[in-house]
């Protein structure tokens, strides 16, 4: 029986596990709690969970729903011993009782915060678990789609796959709409599902990103946080000179309580939904899991033990994780479970054992499996090599001895963990700190590698090519891949592909100007700032003795190289810059881009998108009398491959001059992972929209977004912020529209997901964009001449063509007649402007 408040009580003593007050009761009294501890429980489904505790003496637990005038939205129990006074009260008599009696205010302003700091608390960590079941869920799906391909007969490998929402069972429907957006964000199924690709985040493809934190900030919250730190007896002091101030904390605490309680609610909700898709009744993902356990045990499935089995292995002991982290959190086992992962326990335990030897089998024969790849390495000379190769590293990069010291002490740590790139607070800390000396290293490393003639150990060469490290941190057939790729051999393709070293090297020799940081400031502004007095003004200012190799080369690597090898990993969360068997959820070789390969990526995605790079920039030749005549030039960004693994590659510039002549035709700077865990082509196609969009931002100024000087900024963001208006989309259109748009962050990031769905599915006639984006695109973006005459024959392009080739040949004419002038005796044109005409010619 919870306490009855219908008359004021002193001081009634009450017994662990009694109730005090009921969710869903009125408040109709203010509590004081003089000793002991209660505890705040909220529901789960239909199972009473805990929240926090609220335990010491002058607290008014329930303050919250008094205030508000609202009924207890939770329970509130005794958890030890307590003692408690009650005092009958309604919400208006509350509100002046706390300006009246400034002691009963600060006490109840003082209790809202602490619950609501615990009550922030409890929703991270229901957010963090909601997050890491979200992950494994989606991640075992696809596992499940790999061992049970029949699944979808109609999936063809490397086709495009249709997303279904028509399917009842909720399990395959999402593996299916997953498996749809894997494949179109460039994602790449390995041939046999590992532990390696279930560990990591591959949100990326699901179009998810995981969050850890739930965003909230309220200003007003801090600032009376810290007038009740100070001292007590100046903050009481303050509040009885303006008991308004109170008044006004009171009521900004409870808003805030309110959107906390209610965020508790919808992140509980969604964790909900996530166990039960993971473990509750006959439909869930582990029933999917013990169906294919069946199968095989009665020998209907072709899939090995010794692929499977390592895999629900996985499975039980990933749910277990889980299920003691929900008991952690809430104080009780989680109801839903039907018996599903029990099962599956003990089918994997006697599978264990009657397939002990293949097992067995298959451990010693991974273990020697690099021998046989070995092409000629001698794999016990490499090893010997390679041994020690941290200490190798260090030695020749001669940093300081006591960050050596620490950082030694960190790594022997981070290499005991089960999964060094685990998100866990403790974790990420021991790699921030390791990555600040791992850059000390590297740009040292660097620095004598470069005097030296380029001559160094090979584990320091692995560092500076592929962020290599620590010879125990990989498999001995990783090793000899990378050993083998160090000599790329001579490249003469025409597209602009730098290796890291290469790069950093034209740094260093002011082959190339320094690149734009995190903030977009280059080098001279960076240097302005920091000697503001000195009276520098332009880059022709700068001291010798600050603009040296050694500074520009430092900058390089803080500023843009390190920040894109971050970048490039896709997981800031998981993020160590030092390559790990742990990063490698594709085989090496699969995911290894060489210059080549960036070459054929780009020359397929320039044979539909032909205008990418193009601009319009100034032709001058005073001897033929031209002064000035704009003409379309295709200027291709430098791409440099940075030593990071991931699934994303990063447009940092659109051009690499930012002031005077010849910063419109300076190339832009794209970066590239040495190991992209996905398809190359389809990551460009991001990197190449981010390029598109930002060129025509910094070409057109102001106008960028001006809808009188048609562009694909203007004209797109038009579209963006007017859709809902739009007649040329149903309701239902829009609606689609509007629940896609939430996905993204930016009207960039909205470009780009149409760019790559314009450059993958409707230059093949595949019709994935509305008729509004098709007809932006179709303007501004145009297929190359082949591909449009294709595309032509559908209605959905016929106008649209007709239009464009309109205009086209309208613009070739005028600047046929024009350029007439300028024709040599035998009729030639220069080479620039020939070009031009050719550019316009449909």
């Amino acid at each position: 029986m919870p306490l009855d408040t219908t008359k004021n009580n002193q001081k009634i003593p009450v017994n662990p596990g009694e109730v005090l007050f009921i969710a869903g009761k009125p408040s109709m009294s203010l509590n004081i709690l003089h000793e002991g501890s209660v505890r705040v429980e909220t529901t789960l489904g239909e199972e009473s969970l805990a929240l926090y505790t609220l335990e010491g003496t002058n607290l008014t637990p329930g303050i919250f729903a008094l205030l508000e005038g609202m009924p207890y939205p939770y329970t509130i129990r005794a958890k030890t011993s307590c003692v408690i006074s009650t005092y009958v009260m309604n919400q208006p008599n509350a509100k002046k009782t706390l300006i009246q009696k400034v002691s009963v205010g600060v006490m109840a302003v003082r209790t809202m915060l602490k619950e609501i700091g615990e009550l922030y608390k409890r929703i991270l960590a229901i957010r963090g678990l909601s997050s890491k079941i979200q992950m494994t869920a989606d991640n075992l799906g696809v596992v499940y789609y790999i061992l049970n391909p029949s699944i979808f007969s109609d999936i063809q490998p490397g086709a495009p796959i249709t997303r279904d929402d028509n399917i009842i069972d909720p399990v395959i429907r999402t593996i299916r709409n997953n498996l749809a957006g894997f494949y179109e964000h460039g994602g790449i199924l390995p041939d046999e599902p590992s532990t390696s690709f279930l560990e990591e985040s591959h949100g990326e493809f699901f179009e998810k990103d995981y969050p850890e934190t739930v965003e909230w900030s309220d200003s007003s919250f801090h600032f009376i946080r810290k007038i009740l730190a100070v001292n007590p007896k100046i903050s009481q002091a303050l509040f009885e000179a303006d008991p308004t101030l109170l008044q006004s904390a009171a009521e900004s605490y409870v808003s805030t309580y309110r959107e906390l309680f209610d965020i508790l609610n919808r992140e509980a909700g969604e964790l909900k939904d996530s166990l039960n898709f993971l473990f509750h009744g006959d439909q869930s993902l582990i029933e999917k899991f013990n169906l294919t356990l069946d199968l095989f045990s009665t020998g209907y499935s072709t899939i090995s033990a010794t692929t499977l089995l390592p895999i629900t292995e996985w499975v039980s002991k990933k749910s277990q994780t889980h299920l003691e982290e929900f008991k952690q959190i809430f104080g009780s086992q989680y109801s839903g479970l039907t018996g599903g992962l029990d099962i599956l326990e003990q089918k994997q335990s006697e599978l264990n054992k009657k397939y002990a030897h293949e097992l067995g089998a298959k451990k010693d024969q991974d273990a020697a499996s690099a021998s046989g790849i070995t092409a000629g390495i001698d794999l016990a000379s490499l090893k010997n090599e390679l041994l020690n190769s941290a200490s190798q590293i260090l030695n020749f990069s001669q940093v300081d001895p006591e960050s050596v010291k620490e950082f030694s002490t960190l790594m022997v740590k981070l290499k005991s963990f089960k999964n060094p790139l685990d998100p866990e607070p403790d974790n990420r800390k021991i790699r921030r700190t390791i990555t600040k000396t791992y850059w000390e290293v590297y740009k040292k490393s660097f620095t004598k590698w470069l005097a030296a003639g380029k001559k160094a150990p090979k584990a320091v060469e692995l560092m500076l090519r592929y962020g290599y490290f620590d010879e125990s941190l990989l498999e001995d057939g990783h090793l000899v891949e990378l050993v083998q790729r160090l000599d790329q051999g001579r490249y003469n393709g025409n597209v602009p592909v730098h290796l890291g070293t290469d790069w950093l090297e034209r740094i260093y020799s002011k082959e190339s100007p320094t690149s734009v940081d995190e903030l977009g400031q280059t080098f001279f502004e960076k240097l302005k700032l920091d000697l503001k007095d000195s009276g520098i003004k332009s880059d022709k200012d700068i001291p010798p003795s600050y603009d040296t190799p050694d500074a520009r080369l430092a900058y390089e690597i803080s500023s843009m190289y390190e920040p894109n090898c971050r970048l490039t990993s896709g997981s800031v969360a998981s993020h160590f810059p030092i390559l790990t068997k742990y990063h490698i959820t594709i085989p090496l070789e699969k995911c290894f881009v060489t210059k080549e390969s960036v070459q054929k990526a780009m020359q397929d995605i320039l044979n539909v998108d032909y205008t990418a790079f193009n601009r319009e920039v100034i032709y001058r030749n005073e001897d033929i009398g031209i002064k000035n005549e704009f003409v379309q030039k295709s200027i291709i960004p430098d791409l440099v491959l940075v030593p990071s693994i991931g699934p994303k590659i990063m447009m940092w510039q659109d051009l690499s001059i930012f002031r005077g002549a010849g910063s419109k035709e300076s190339k832009g700077r794209i970066t590239i992972p040495h190991f992209v865990t996905g398809d190359l082509k389809t990551f460009l196609f991001e990197a190449i929209a981010a390029f598109r969009w930002e060129l025509c931002k910094n070409i057109l100024g102001p106008d960028w977004n001006n809808v009188g000087i048609p562009s694909i900024t203007a004209d797109y963001t038009d579209y963006v912020q007017f859709y809902k208006k739009s007649k040329d989309l149903s309701p239902e259109l829009k609606e689609k529209i509007s629940g896609e748009f939430k996905r993204f962050r930016t009207d960039r990031d909205k470009f780009a997901n149409d760019y790559s769905l314009w450059i993958k599915y409707e230059a093949e006639g595949v019709q994935r964009l509305n008729r509004v984006v098709r007809a932006i695109f179709y303007r501004h973006i145009p297929f190359h001449k082949t591909i449009r005459e294709k595309v032509s024959a559908q209605p959905a392009f016929l106008e649209l063509h007709n239009r464009f080739k309109n205009v086209r040949n309208r613009q070739h004419k005028e600047l046929e007649n024009k350029y007439k002038k300028y024709m040599d005796a035998s009729g030639a044109l220069p080479k620039e402007l020939q070009e031009n005409l050719q550019f316009y010619e449909v």
